[in-house]
C-alpha cells in the first residue's frame, strides 16, 4: 500500500476544508445550547432533572458525532505508529488529523472517513444556519485583471460549508476558514482606491450574513452594529447593515480574531 492513495487530489483538498472547518461548526453547535438559536425540545418530569431546561438535541447529536469520528480516526491512525495522540477536543484532533492528511489519504478506508465528515459537516450547518442555502454579493473580486463579483452562497461548498465565489471566473473561490485572509484582501484593495467619480452603490447584509461571513456570534453583531453606528435599513421586516460599515469594524478586529 506504500505510496498509493484512495482519495484524489480534489477529494483529498475537500476532506482538508472539512478538517479546518469542523472545529468552528463545533463551536457554534455549542453555543446554541448555551444561548439562543432554533426552537429546541424542553426535558423535563424525570426525578432530579429540572422542568422547562432547553435542549438543543440536533446540536447535541452533531457535536458528540464530530468529536467521536475524528476521535475514532485518530486513535487508528496512532496504532502501530509509536507516536502520541492528540487530546480528546475537536481543534486538538483536526489539527492533528490535518498535518497527517498524506498518511491516512493511503487508507483503503478514507473514502468512508470522508464521507462521514461531509455528513457531520452538512449537519452541523444545517443545526447553525437552518434557513439552508443563502446568497449575498460581498464585492468586487479581489484577484488581478478580474471585473467580476464575488457572491457568498452557504451551503454551497464541501460538506454544506459557506462559500465565496467569483461571478466571472470560478476558479476565484474561498471556502469559510479562507474568508478572513479574504476580507483582510478587500480591505486592503479598498484602501488604496482613489475617491471620485458616481457614487457608491451600498450592499446590505443580514445580520444572518455578518454573522457567518466574519465567524461572528449574532449576538455581538448586534452590539458592534449599535456600537460603532453601522448604517440600518429594513425591507420586508428584516433589517440590514451597510456591508461598508461592516467591513470598516470587523475587517479592523480580524487580525485579533482566530487564524486562518
Amino acid at each position: 500500500m506504500a505510496g498509493a492513495t484512495f482519495l484524489c487530489a480534489s477529494c483529498c483538498d475537500s476532506l482538508a476544508q472539512i478538517l479546518r472547518a469542523l472545529p468552528r461548526l463545533h463551536e457554534e453547535c455549542g453555543r446554541l445550547l448555551a444561548g439562543a438559536g432554533r426552537p429546541r425540545e424542553r426535558t423535563g418530569g424525570g426525578t432530579g432533572t429540572p422542568r422547562g431546561i432547553p435542549l438543543n438535541t440536533a446540536a447535541v447529536e452533531v457535536r458528540a458525532g464530530i468529536l467521536a469520528t475524528l476521535a475514532s480516526w485518530s486513535g487508528l491512525m496512532v496504532e502501530g505508529s509509536g507516536e502520541p495522540g492528540p487530546k480528546r477536543s475537536v481543534p486538538e484532533l483536526a489539527r492533528w488529523l490535518l498535518a497527517r492528511l498524506p498518511r491516512f489519504a493511503a487508507h483503503p478506508a478514507v473514502g468512508d472517513f470522508s464521507a462521514e465528515l461531509h455528513r457531520l459537516a452538512a449537519a452541523a450547518r444545517d443545526v447553525v444556519s437552518p434557513g439552508g442555502s443563502q446568497r449575498v454579493e460581498v464585492g468586487r473580486c479581489v484577484e488581478a485583471r478580474c471585473d467580476g463579483r464575488l457572491v457568498a452562497r452557504s451551503a454551497a461548498g464541501p460538506g454544506g460549508l459557506g462559500e465565496i465565489r467569483c461571478d466571472s471566473d470560478p476558479e476565484h473561490r474561498w471556502v469559510e476558514h479562507e474568508w478572513p485572509l479574504l476580507h483582510r484582501r478587500m480591505a486592503a484593495r479598498d484602501r488604496g482606491t482613489t475617491g471620485g467619480g458616481s457614487a457608491a452603490v451600498r450592499h446590505w447584509l443580514t445580520p444572518q450574513d455578518v454573522s457567518r461571513l466574519w465567524g461572528v456570534p449574532m449576538g455581538s453583531v448586534y452590539r458592534l452594529a449599535s456600537e460603532h453606528e453601522w448604517g440600518r435599513t429594513r425591507r420586508a421586516g428584516r433589517s440590514y447593515y451597510d456591508e461598508a460599515d461592516v467591513r470598516r469594524t470587523l475587517d479592523a478586529r480580524m487580525p485579533a480574531s482566530r487564524s486562518t
